[in-house]
């Protein structure tokens, strides 16, 4: 008999190698692995009944386990550098209906280098995909760029027109990605393999939460 999880779970990866920074999913900010804000991000939630990080590192899963989410072992083959998460959430969402005594239809794709949430991102980000019924968000900012593309030398202005530029608040809204929160139904990554897929809306996040933590200068 599953125990029926109407909504969401939330899955963290995390791997073990970083080139930038040795070991940078645990590596302490004001004396906290970094991990443990996406993790104790999650705990708050309302909708989040449960929380896995998919790791293949042994001080990350004792850390995870430390701060409350529970750990699915990563294969060596998804554990490179240049293996897109996506791969290892599609591994857990495996894992969880062969092996773990849950039914679950939506989940919750975090990343632990995007530390920087409010406390209410989380849910209101759930809350807008239902009352959308959408298939997959992502969380953004709008930064109001003006982005210039350079090729072969050449410069030219991307996302306006340099020659008839218009004011701020007139100009078409562009944001940006900035890796915080994911949601997707489980069958769009079982479908697509990707985060990706169906009706995809965006959920708005304040500009300073594109901060992400990838160099030692981060």
């Amino acid at each position: 008999m599953y125990r029926n999880i109407e909504n969401f779970v939330a899955i963290i990866p995390a791997r073990a190698g970083s080139k930038e920074i040795k070991n940078k999913n645990i590596a302490e900010i004001n004396d906290r692995p970094l991990i443990a804000y996406t993790i104790e991000a999650a705990r708050k939630s309302k909708f989040i009944k449960e929380i896995f990080v998919t790791t293949d590192g042994e001080k990350i899963a004792k850390i995870s386990k430390i701060y409350g989410a529970k750990v699915i072992k990563r294969p060596k083959a998804l554990s490179g550098n240049i293996i897109m998460p996506d791969a290892s959430v599609v591994h857990a969402i495996n894992y969880l209906e062969k092996n773990i005594n849950i039914n679950f239809e939506n989940v919750v794709f975090l990343q632990p280098t995007s530390p920087l949430r409010k406390n209410s991102d989380i849910d209101n980000a759930i809350r807008l995909f239902k009352k959308n019924k959408a298939d997959s968000l992502f969380s953004c900012v709008d930064m109001h760029l003006a982005i210039w593309k350079i090729k072969k030398n050449k410069i030219s202005s991307f996302n306006f027109n340099y020659k008839s530029r218009l004011r701020r608040q007139d100009a078409e809204v562009d944001v940006i990605e900035n890796g915080s929160i994911y949601i997707a139904k489980k069958k769009i990554f079982k479908k697509y393999k990707n985060r990706f897929g169906g009706k995809i809306i965006s959920y708005l996040m304040d500009s300073w939460s594109i901060f992400e933590v990838d160099s030692k200068k981060d």
